[in-house]
């Protein structure tokens, strides 16, 4: 499975009223192109290992929205420890999804621990976690993305997908910063929520 296609299938599955919260590396461009309605719906922490956790703070302040993790197997394994709190707190409107090749792709390709013996999902249910799953085909990723998103309980999908880039042309990168992300996230989750988070700089 390629991650272009997972990517593709879990946007068509999404909404613009949906949250989103991705990891850095190949899945920045893809969903910056994919995302639903194309608006401002995903935050990108740009720190490995703060995905989840950022994610499960947005779920729980808002319980009435969808919530996605765009997790990877690089940031996953760089805060293990999370596992148990998604275990512990099973929040229902979240789900964790983790792209997962085996390597560091950004930095070269060096091997993860996924490349050999360590299976996040069975981490992930032994942490607690009441729904796991690992998927490796396009059609069985489809299958469970819609089912997670859909039954009102927490779960925890690891895509194994295959080393590789989709080629986008330079225009078609994602143009902005985790810094930029967090301020225009901010800004469409004021809109979504019709109230006011960060009131800007403040004038004496």
């Amino acid at each position: 499975m390629k991650r272009i296609d997972a990517a593709r299938a879990l946007a068509e599955l999404g909404t613009p009223e949906d949250l989103f919260v991705s990891s850095i590396g190949a899945i920045w461009d893809d969903w910056w192109n994919l995302r639903p309605g194309g608006v401002d719906n995903t935050f990108s922490p740009a720190i490995l290992g703060s995905v989840s956790s950022t994610a499960l703070g947005l779920a729980i302040a808002l319980p009435h929205r969808r919530v996605v993790a765009l997790e990877t197997d690089g940031s996953m394994l760089l805060n293990t420890g999370i596992m148990c709190t998604l275990g512990a707190e099973r929040q229902p409107n979240l789900t964790v999804i983790v792209f997962d090749n085996g390597i560091y792709e950004n930095i070269g390709g060096p091997p993860t621990h996924t490349s050999r013996y360590t299976d996040l999902a069975a981490m992930a249910a032994g942490a607690g976690c009441p729904i796991t799953s690992t998927t490796r085909e396009i059609d069985g990723f489809t299958d469970l993305a819609s089912e997670y998103l859909n039954d009102d309980a927490f779960g925890f999908m690891v895509a194994k997908i295959e080393p590789g880039r989709h080629p986008w042309d330079p225009e078609q990168r994602r143009p902005t910063d985790g810094i930029e992300d967090k301020y225009r996230f901010v800004r469409y989750i004021e809109q979504l929520e019709r109230t006011k988070i960060h009131h800007g700089a403040t004038h004496n």
